[in-house]
C-alpha cells in the first residue's frame, strides 16, 4: 500500500506539489486562526450559582438558599459534585459536570431547574441567577478607574468613580466581541436613602409598609393609549420614574383631609453610598477595580484585543480629571508563553538543519529532509483548529519536542535514495531519479511506518489521562501524534517527489 502510494506520487508529480501547496496556505489560515492563550483551560464545566440576600447572616442563608439551590440541582444529567458556600449575605453554589458535557446545554439544565428553585425560596429573601460562562482562566483583562490626579480632581469622589465604572465603563466594555460579563469592586454604590422618621409616621397615621409599597408602585412608567383631538392624536403617557431627590420627596403617600402627604414630610431622601465591606486601593489611593471575563472558548488575544478598543471609546467618554488605568493584560502572559515556544521551534529547526547538512554531506539532500518539517507543523496546526486546541505553551512543546522526530523518515528515505543514486553512478549504470528514489521507497517504506507508529504509540499513555491532568497533557500528545502522522504522510508523497527533482543524478 505505502510503496503504491510512493509510486503514485512520482507519476503525478505536479499534482502533488499543488496538493501540498494547498495544504500549505490551510495550515498558514490555520495558524493565523487559531485560538491562542498562554495555557491550556484547566477548569472543569461548572456552572456557578449566585444568590444575594442581604442582611442574612450565614446560618440563615445556608437553610433558606443555599439548601433548596443545592437539592435543586441535584439529578440533573451528568452531575460530579455540587460544591456551595454560604456567606453573610450571599449564597454561592458550583455544579460541576463530566468534561464532555457541553457547557451551554450544562448551563440550560441548570436554568431550567432553577425555575422550580426559585419558587421554593421565601419571597423577599433574593433571586438565585448563574454566574458569568467564564472559567479559570476568563480574567484577561483588569484595569482601574480613577482620579487622573489627587490634588485637582478633589471634587470627585468615590462613589463618582464607581458610578462611572457600572453605568459607563462595564457597559461599553460588556458590548466587545467575546466578553461575557465585566465585574466591579470598590468604591462607592450610590444609593438614593430615604430615612423615615418614626414621629412623623405616628403623626401621619402611616406605617413602614405603607411607605415602602407607595415607592414600589410610584416608581414606573404607565401607558395610557391616546385621545383625540380633530385630526390628531395625543398619546397618553403617565411619567414615574425617579430621577432625583426631589421626584422621590414628592410622592404622595397618603391623602388626608384633601391635603397630600408627600414623602419628604415623613423622611429625609438624600443621595449616600451604600453600605460596604471593602475597598480596592492602588498606590494608597482608592480606586474601583474593573476586570473583563472572557466566554468559554474564546480566543483570549482577540477578546483582549476587542476590550482594548472599547477602553479607547470609554476614555473619549470619562469626565475630566478621571482615567483608566490598564492593570494586568493577558496577552502579555500569552505573548511571553507563545514567543518561548516559537523560539524553541525555531531554534531547533535551526539545528536540525545544521546537523542535516553536516551528517548529509549535501546540500540537495539537506534541503529536501528540511522541507517536511514546516509542512509537518502546518498539517498539526490544522489539525489543531479542526480539533479545537488552543495554541499554548503545552500544545506547541509538543511540537518543540517532535521537531527531531519529525524528519527521520525524511532523513532515512533521501539518505537511501542518495545512497542507491551514487551505487549507480559507480557501476556506470545510466541514474534516473525517479527509479532511484521508487526503488529506495520501495526497500524502507514500511520499516519506516513502523517507526513513526510506535513514537506514536509511545504517547498513547497520556490519551487515557483524564481530568486536569488530561485537559493539561493531552494537547501535546495530540500535537506530537499530528506532526508525526504528518511526517508520515510527507515521506510517502512529496519527499519522494521533491527528491526525484531535487537530487544530483
Amino acid at each position: 500500500m505505502l510503496n503504491k502510494l510512493v509510486e503514485a506520487s512520482l507519476h503525478y508529480k505536479f499534482l502533488v506539489i499543488v496538493s501540498f501547496a494547498v495544504v500549505a496556505f490551510l495550515g498558514w489560515r490555520a495558524v493565523v486562526t487559531v485560538p491562542i492563550d498562554a495555557f491550556p483551560d484547566v477548569t472543569p464545566v461548572q456552572v456557578n450559582i449566585y444568590t444575594e440576600a442581604a442582611g442574612l447572616a450565614a446560618e440563615d442563608v445556608e437553610q433558606l438558599l443555599t439548601f433548596p439551590v443545592e437539592s435543586g440541582m441535584a439529578g440533573l444529567p451528568g452531575v460530579q459534585e455540587i460544591r456551595s458556600v454560604s456567606l453573610f449575605g450571599l449564597s454561592y453554589v458550583s455544579v460541576y459536570f463530566e468534561d464532555d458535557m457541553d457547557i451551554y446545554f450544562a448551563r440550560r439544565l441548570v436554568m431550567e431547574r432553577l425555575q422550580e428553585v426559585s419558587k421554593r425560596i421565601p419571597e423577599g429573601y433574593g433571586t438565585p441567577e448563574m454566574g458569568p460562562n467564564t472559567s479559570g482562566l476568563g480574567q484577561v483583562f483588569w484595569y482601574t478607574v480613577e482620579r487622573a490626579d489627587e490634588k485637582l480632581d478633589a471634587g470627585i469622589s468615590d462613589m463618582d468613580l464607581r458610578t462611572i465604572q457600572d453605568w459607563s465603563v462595564r457597559l461599553m466594555l460588556r458590548t466587545a466581541p467575546g466578553v461575557d460579563d465585566v465585574m466591579s469592586w470598590g468604591g462607592q454604590q450610590m444609593q438614593f436613602q430615604v430615612v423615615i422618621e418614626p414621629l412623623k409616621l405616628i403623626e401621619y397615621g402611616l406605617s413602614f409598609r405603607e411607605i415602602i409599597e407607595v415607592l414600589e408602585r410610584n416608581n414606573r412608567q404607565v401607558g395610557g393609549q391616546y385621545i383625540d383631538q380633530g385630526a390628531e392624536q395625543y398619546l397618553v403617557r403617565g411619567l414615574g420614574l425617579v430621577k432625583n431627590e426631589q421626584d422621590i420627596g414628592n410622592i404622595v403617600v397618603k391623602v388626608k383631609d384633601g391635603t397630600p402627604v408627600y414623602l419628604r414630610h415623613v423622611a429625609d431622601i438624600s443621595r449616600q453610598p451604600a453600605l460596604r465591606f471593602g475597598a480596592v486601593t492602588r498606590d494608597g489611593r482608592e480606586v474601583v477595580l474593573g476586570m473583563a471575563l472572557a466566554r468559554i472558548n474564546e480566543n483570549a488575544k482577540d477578546v483582549v484585543d476587542a476590550v482594548k478598543e472599547k477602553v479607547k471609546v470609554a476614555e473619549s467618554t470619562l469626565p475630566e480629571g478621571v482615567a483608566i488605568e490598564p492593570i494586568y493584560d493577558r496577552t502579555v502572559l500569552v505573548d511571553k508563553a507563545v514567543n518561548t515556544a516559537v523560539s524553541a521551534l525555531v531554534e531547533g529547526s535551526i539545528l536540525v538543519a545544521i546537523i542535516l547538512f553536516l551528517f548529509l554531506g549535501e546540500l540537495r539532500s539537506a534541503l529536501v529532509v528540511i522541507a517536511a518539517l514546516p509542512l509537518a507543523m502546518l498539517i498539526a496546526f490544522i489539525m489543531m483548529g479542526e480539533m479545537g486546541l488552543s495554541a499554548n505553551l503545552m500544545s506547541l512543546a509538543g511540537l518543540a519536542i517532535g521537531i527531531g522526530m519529525m524528519v527521520d523518515g525524511a532523513v532515512v528515505l533521501t539518505e537511501n535514495a542518495f545512497r542507491i543514486m551514487a551505487e549507480r553512478r559507480k557501476n556506470g549504470e545510466q541514474v534516473n531519479r525517479t527509479e532511484a528514489v521508487l526503488a529506495a521507497a520501495r526497500e524502507v517504506a514500511n520499516p519506516i511506518a513502523f517507526a513513526i507508529l510506535i513514537i506514536i504509540v509511545v504517547f498513547l499513555p497520556l490519551f487515557s489521562l483524564s481530568g486536569l491532568e488530561g485537559k493539561l497533557f493531552k494537547p501535546m500528545a495530540f500535537n506530537i501524534s499530528f506532526a508525526m502522522v504528518g511526517s508520515l504522510l510527507l515521506t510517502m508523497t512529496i519527499i519522494p517527489v521533491l527528491a526525484a527533482m531535487i537530487l544530483k543524478p
